[in-house]
């Protein structure tokens, strides 16, 4: 890999550590402090919906001024939030505040794959998204584990405070990485025209939205809520939370760092499709478990192998694409991936306090997960018509 690159992922791990500590911790400290599921639910899906939003308008700024300056500023935003969530844990404020955080969290996101795409040639392509997912979900196991760890020893205000100042602090390695070019010149109309696309490009772009939506949909409600849904089921102490989690992102972790050589091996669309498909009975099968050893391993599978695709899926499809629309494409699938999140993080306090909540709610979500892999079939069609797999995977199966 390039020295650009090494850079870029070199931050990305570090900060995603960060935020992994202060993410498994967060919602354990809302509820000690008093606020409950509904409340918990009704920030999240705040968090959702500032993601929608702010992310399109980063996405854009980004290409218009750079990819660096705007991550920078960003992922310097998203640090004094956290300081600021702790700080201030009033119910009003804390509204407000999971607004900007949840868009500012999404845009570092957004702004990360966007350069990889930049700086990166289809031979390695790959290789580059797969190393970077995967190290993001090695930091959420050490973050899970650590965070989970400390705090129950050191206090969980004082891990959130750590968490957010570690952040803070890894910005400082942006400044290790060149800005990307930008166009100024270019004007909104222009940077969300699709007209020049080709029928097959805009089938692509059609089914990946609609994919997105339904599996962000299901994974809204229940996956941004582990930590509380651990607890809640058996009782766990934050330690064993942490460790729960961080089993099922080591999984993924090490899935998604070998995702181009399996995705080459067994064929891109076989492989995906595999795998989002032997989700669906995994996701039901844990509205119905009564042993937390057996709902880790479950959870973990689940989590592995969902996560496992997303490498692959979006290094096919944003290869797909004109070079100069990745970012707007990835802003907008973004956009709808926090929507549908956000509606089902509200759907999360209400379902769960049904009698047999959980189950209902696993049900629900494993619907949206096969939607989702009917979508995948679909995407694939125009896909397969063209060389793109072949340039990247050298398999168009």
């Amino acid at each position: 890999m390039s020295k650009n690159l090494t850079n870029l992922i070199f931050y990305s791990f570090i900060s995603s550590v960060s935020w992994a500590i202060y993410k498994v911790v967060f919602n354990l400290f809302l509820r000690d402090i008093g606020f409950g599921n509904d409340f918990i639910g009704q920030i999240t899906s705040i968090e959702m919906v500032g993601s929608a939003i702010i992310g399109i308008i980063i996405g854009v700024l980004g290409d218009r001024f750079g990819k660096k300056r705007m991550l920078f500023i960003t992922s310097l935003g998203f640090g004094l939030l956290l300081i600021a969530r702790i700080s201030f844990p009033i119910q009003s404020v804390l509204y407000t505040l999971s607004f900007f955080s949840g868009g500012f969290m999404t845009s570092r996101m957004l702004l990360l794959n966007s350069y990889i795409i930049d700086i990166t040639e289809h031979s390695v392509r790959g290789k580059a998204f797969g190393f970077n997912f995967g190290l993001m979900m090695g930091s959420g196991v050490f973050g899970n584990f650590v965070g989970g760890f400390m705090g129950e020893f050191i206090g969980l205000r004082t891990t959130l405070f750590i968490a957010a100042f570690a952040y803070v602090l890894s910005i400082g390695l942006l400044s290790r990485i060149p800005e990307s070019v930008g166009n100024k010149d270019r004007t909104i109309k222009e940077i969300f025209d699709i007209s020049e696309f080709t029928p097959d490009q805009k089938e692509i772009v059609k089914y990946y939205f609609l994919r997105t939506f339904s599996i962000s949909f299901g994974a809204g409600l229940f996956v941004n809520f582990g930590n509380l849904i651990f607890k809640d089921m058996f009782d766990m102490s934050p330690a064993m939370i942490g460790i729960a989690l961080s089993i099922a992102q080591l999984g993924a972790a090490t899935g998604s760092i070998l995702s181009p050589k399996l995705g080459k091996k067994f064929g891109p669309f076989r492989y995906m499709r595999a795998l989002s498909l032997v989700v669906v009975p995994l996701i039901i099968s844990l509205g119905f478990v009564n042993n937390p050893y057996v709902f880790t391993t479950l959870y973990a599978f689940r989590f592995s192998f969902m996560n496992m695709t997303n490498p692959v899926g979006m290094n096919i499809v944003l290869s797909s694409m004109p070079k100069d629309k990745v970012t707007t494409i990835n802003s907008i699938r973004n956009s709808l991936n926090f929507v549908s999140r956000a509606v089902a993080a509200i759907m999360f306090g209400i379902i769960v306090a049904l009698p047999s909540g959980y189950n209902y709610l696993f049900l629900i979500a494993s619907i949206f997960y096969f939607i989702g892999y009917l979508m995948l079939k679909k995407m694939f069609k125009p896909i397969q018509k063209g060389k793109i797999l072949h340039e990247l995977y050298g398999n168009n199966g």
